[in-house]
């Protein structure tokens, strides 16, 4: 009896114990609120009534936090999480509070955005930030952002999303020098793809959530999960793979890496694009996505995957489908039936960029209508936020004049407020500069984004000129190549005559605008290579020298020339690598390991004979799909 008695006490001790500490306190930073302490806990007073209110208690599943603040929000306050507009750093980091300027107009768009008319006035709490700053002066600026936004009356933090911005070269929606670790590709994912290494695309997965949180950035509007079975298609350089198995493979590996199991505040998330897969578009070009082959199924094996991965966001192209006519951000059926009610999404659904002010609901009967009735019919259509938009005055008056039910404003900003709990912003959404010199860009994220280069270079043709000589300093011409970088591997010339070699580099993306840089919706599309620049290479062969020619794929896919093998001596495709890399493959300091993610017509006639929505059915391609050879 006694040992029984002795044994309940140490049950009961036990449960005392695992009860108490059945919470483990999160890192708080308040500057601008108040925290406030319960027993052992504390919790920050973000809309400074003195009390602890459930949105604010960390300990509450998430779900019941956002139903409380739900109850406390303002109409304009739920309707400014619908917004998600530009405001980048600018390059010396100080925040623009309140700049002289002429006040906006209701039904305006914000041509000049300050931090007190977005954070203060019209309430946003979701911010693309594709600036482009030192990484200390990048975070000190998102730190003040956030204390603007947590001296609100409910204190909600700011989610800060950027367009990819971890190319080796920075030349796509993020410009400018490259503060971040260098990855092959300018935004896409062709590049790692090309080295069937899933480790490695996690690994891209952790070092991007890495350097995102440590300059204060939350979300990557990405990846790109198009299926790019139409090679003409300008966005194609910015996805996985012509096949959906191989991008949903990537995609999952990408995920593991950069949003993790439960997201928390190491991580970040991603805003899945293009949606419905915006890879078919007739003939390349165009506003409408097609399938004659019946293949829709085929371009959302991506879209599974990554929802079942937990992504919570989604962003909707600028294209419609001929299923009803309209534009995707304003079709009910693929907005609202078939993402949440047939694939199961449980996040936000964003429009890609001014859809709303630029594209329109695409229907012959709905052109040119005003722009507050195009915001009607796409929110109940399912949309939950507006990429680029900054006119949240009209969805207010929508609401009021009952064109728009509040209810469905409620489940928006349910959707949306998901991000800044799962991201712990609530908590803590501050970020430390002194600690951006130890991560971004550190010596183990670039070698890691170097390594990724390597693996990602294609050696497409070789009739044993490469690698090329290493023995002794042979005589190189270049084309393309910094002069700085082949100097280290071969004595350069300015004569091509006088080589024992010749490197081009190419960027295959020249060839698809006209002499204006422009092309209009009746043109065809033609992706084969420059005649003028084939001329020229055929120019440098005519010398007797050994050519090789790196093809850097942007843009659409590339018919190549089809006399490649006689001109060259050998080929090699790049993804935006830099060129030291690609000399240490042309040289043999590394063996070239990458595969084609895709197939490679052989003709244009054979590119217009293909089906837009169906993959590898390109007639006798010039390169196979997994295509590349090795040295040995």
């Amino acid at each position: 009896m006694k040992h029984a008695l002795v044994y309940l006490c140490a049950l009961i001790l036990l449960f005392a114990i695992q009860c108490a500490d059945r919470y483990v306190q999160p890192k708080l930073e308040a500057r601008r609120a108040q925290t406030i302490s319960i027993g052992r806990y504390q919790f920050k007073d973000l809309n400074k009534n003195g009390r602890l209110d459930p949105y604010e208690d960390w300990r509450l599943p998430v779900e019941d936090r956002i139903e409380n603040l739900i109850s406390l929000m303002l109409l304009d306050e739920k309707v400014g999480l619908m917004f998600h507009p530009n405001m980048s750093v600018p390059v010396d980091g100080e925040v623009k509070y309140d700049p002289a300027d002429e006040p906006v107009q209701p039904g305006e768009m914000d041509l000049i955005p300050s931090a007190k008319r977005y954070i203060e006035e019209k309430k946003f709490r979701v911010i693309l930030n594709n600036g482009v700053a030192e990484p200390k002066l990048f975070a000190e600026w998102s730190n003040r952002m956030q204390e603007i936004a947590e001296a609100s009356r409910l204190g909600i933090p700011i989610v800060f999303s950027s367009d990819p911005r971890h190319g080796a070269i920075l030349e796509a929606h993020v410009s400018g020098t490259q503060h971040f670790s260098q990855w092959p590709s300018t935004e896409g994912q062709y590049g790692i793809t090309a080295s069937r290494d899933t480790d490695l695309m996690k690994k891209y997965g952790e070092v991007t959530a890495e350097e995102f949180r440590a300059v204060g950035l939350h979300m990557l509007l990405g990846p790109q999960i198009d299926v790019t079975t139409e090679p003409r298609w300008k966005r194609n350089f910015g996805a996985f793979s012509e096949s959906a198995e191989l991008t949903a493979e990537m995609l999952e590996a990408f995920m593991d890496g950069a949003q993790g199991p439960s997201v928390g505040n190491h991580r970040i998330l991603v805003m899945l694009k293009h949606w419905p897969g915006s890879g078919p578009h007739e003939d390349g070009k165009g506003d409408w996505l097609v399938y004659p082959g019946n293949n829709f199924e085929y371009h959302l094996i991506p879209w599974k995957a990554g929802i079942n991965k937990g992504a919570l966001a989604v962003m909707g192209y600028y294209s419609g489908t001929y299923y009803d006519n309209l534009g995707v951000n304003y079709s009910k059926y693929h907005s609202t039936d078939l993402l949440y009610g047939q694939l199961g999404f449980k996040g936000a659904l964003c429009t890609d960029w001014f859809v709303i002010g630029m594209k329109g609901a695409l229907r012959s009967d709905l052109v040119g209508i005003p722009l507050k009735d195009r915001f009607e019919i796409s929110i109940n259509a399912g949309v939950d936020q507006f990429g680029g938009e900054s006119i949240p005055e009209f969805i207010v008056e929508l609401v009021k004049e009952g064109r728009i039910p509040e209810e469905r404003i409620n489940r928006a900003a349910k959707h949306i407020l998901q991000w800044h709990f799962a991201l712990g912003l609530f908590e803590d959404p501050y970020v430390h500069p002194e600690a951006t010199v130890r991560v971004v860009k550190s010596v183990e994220n670039q070698r890691l984004g170097y390594q990724a280069q390597l693996k990602s270079i294609i050696m497409l043709t070789n009739d044993g000129t490469l690698p090329a000589a290493k023995k002794e300093r042979i005589k190189l011409y270049i084309s393309g190549i910094d002069r700085v970088a082949a100097s280290e591997y071969a004595a350069v010339v300015d004569d091509p005559k006088e080589a024992d070699l010749i490197l081009v580099r190419d960027l295959t993306s020249d060839y698809r605008r006209g002499p204006n840089n422009e092309r209009t919706a009746h043109q065809e599309i033609n992706i084969d290579f420059s005649e003028k620049r084939w001329k020229e290479i055929k120019e440098l062969a005519g010398s007797g020298v050994p050519v090789v020619v790196a093809f850097n794929l942007r843009g659409s896919l590339i018919v190549l020339p089809k006399d490649l093998k006689e001109i060259t001596n050998a080929s090699l495709m790049i993804f935006d690598v830099l060129d030291k890399p690609l000399l240490e493959v042309v040289f043999g300091e590394f063996n070239p390991v990458g595969k084609l993610p895709f197939e490679l017509p052989s003709s244009m006639d054979a590119v217009r004979k293909q089906l837009e929505d169906v993959p590898f059915d390109s007639e006798n391609p010039m390169f196979e799909f997994g295509h590349g050879l090795l040295y040995n």
